[in-house]
């Protein structure tokens, strides 16, 4: 978002948005793509495509987003396709050079979005690695509840739009369509979230939260959302772990696990 309020300060971004329909896609794998996208408003799944037909998902768009950067000139290694009707803004890559040239802000901000993105990537490397199909389901809607809020959810049946299918959710995770219908209802019977019609109910977030094992980073995030973002703080209930006892916050947690939850969550839609 950060990045999108700073364009909007030398682009008008609003005049000038196109309006996709679900299903449209930004680029494709292998395309040779020569502009950037802003994503005003909307859902934007990236994709990569392997010879045998099978997709996975490697991470979500959301508003506020900038995407479609080439490598060296490289071929798109993934694929952008809209999940929901979605408002884009189209920077031609030559014109962005010369407002990144120009404007040394803008150009700090998607230094930051790259990191963000780079340690997101390692979170999901790491959900998928070593997280149960259950905790894979429970961190991703938590992390995407963040990155669209700011913060942790705190209040009791709360709702959400995610433009999300049980299919989407297993190509994100590496999951069947049937292992994520199971876990869901688990989920669901035992009162923690619901997800249907593209609505997300958080029914109990103390419990989301501990269902989602991100250690002591709902501790801290109050703290590295002020240090890197300069936004103010809102803290819940839910930064306590119903489950188990609350860990030391040293110096060392601050440093790796707080950045986690402020960059790769909070910054980076």
């Amino acid at each position: 978002m950060y990045i999108k309020k700073e364009l909007e300060r030398i682009l008008d971004l609003e005049a000038n948005a196109r309006i996709l329909p679900i299903g449209t896609h930004l680029y494709v794998q292998g395309d040779q793509c020569s502009t950037a996208f802003v994503v005003l408003n909307g859902w934007i799944a990236l994709s990569v495509l392997l010879d045998d037909g099978s997709c996975q998902i490697v991470d979500f768009a959301l508003p506020g987003a900038m995407l479609g950067f080439p490598i060296a000139n490289a071929l798109m290694y993934h694929s952008a396709r809209c999940l929901s009707l979605t408002r884009i803004y189209v920077i031609p890559q030559q014109k962005l050079d010369i407002i990144i040239e120009t404007n040394p802000h803008l150009a700090a901000l998607l230094c930051r979005q790259a990191a963000a993105n780079e340690a997101r990537a390692h979170d999901h490397l790491t959900n998928l690695g070593l997280r149960s199909s259950r905790e894979r389901i429970a961190h991703l809607l938590l992390e995407l509840y963040v990155r669209l809020h700011r913060r942790l959810p705190n209040l009791p049946g709360e709702i959400v739009d995610v433009p999300l299918s049980q299919g989407h959710i297993g190509q994100a995770l590496g999951l069947t369509y049937v292992h994520v219908c199971r876990k869901l209802q688990i989920l669901r019977e035992q009162k923690i979230i619901r997800l249907a019609n593209h609505k997300l109910e958080i029914i109990d977030p103390r419990s989301l939260i501990a269902t989602a094992p991100i250690g002591c980073a709902p501790l801290v995030m109050p703290l590295a959302m002020v240090i890197t973002s300069g936004v103010t703080p809102k803290l819940c209930a839910a930064n306590a772990d119903p489950v188990r006892p609350k860990p030391q916050i040293t110096s060392s947690a601050i440093s790796s696990t707080s950045c986690f939850l402020s960059t790769a969550w909070i910054f980076s839609k």
